[in-house]
């Protein structure tokens, strides 16, 4: 990937969610790879080498947003460059329990949450003041 473009990944059971921040942030430039769960979403972050994850914690179907989250952040390989890169990827947990929760997002090293249903402008700040600090 080109240190130019950004890749963000969105793991979130709603397909309607997903498409929307697609949509959005691809007409912004970003590459955007998609995941229905947090397996799938593994394997895209492994691949796909995303800059920044969006996380919807409440998956009902597949791997749970904080089953991925814990995999993340112990995530092991040979390689501890991509080991480092992996444990250290941003998160910005997509949730309808932002406040909550918040003392458990902060627990799991996450980089901050937007409450559902959110504003893409709003998404949008958050992803670029994450990724300033990249």
């Amino acid at each position: 990937m080109s240190e130019d473009k950004r890749a963000i990944l969105i793991i979130d059971d709603e397909d309607d969610v997903r498409q929307i921040v697609k949509e959005k942030f691809t007409s912004l430039g970003f590459t955007v790879l998609a995941a229905a769960d947090g397996g799938e979403g593994f394997k895209q972050t492994e691949e796909g080498k995303p800059d920044c994850v969006l996380l919807d914690i409440r998956i009902p179907k597949g791997e749970d947003g904080l089953t991925y989250l814990r995999k993340l952040r112990s995530y092991r390989n040979d390689n501890l460059q991509e080991q480092a890169r992996v444990r250290k990827t941003p998160v910005i947990v997509l949730t309808g329990a932002g406040a909550s929760m918040q003392a458990l997002f902060e627990l799991e090293g996450i980089s901050g949450f937007v409450e559902k249903p959110f504003d893409l402008a709003n998404l949008q700040s958050k992803i670029e003041r994450v990724l300033k600090m990249r």
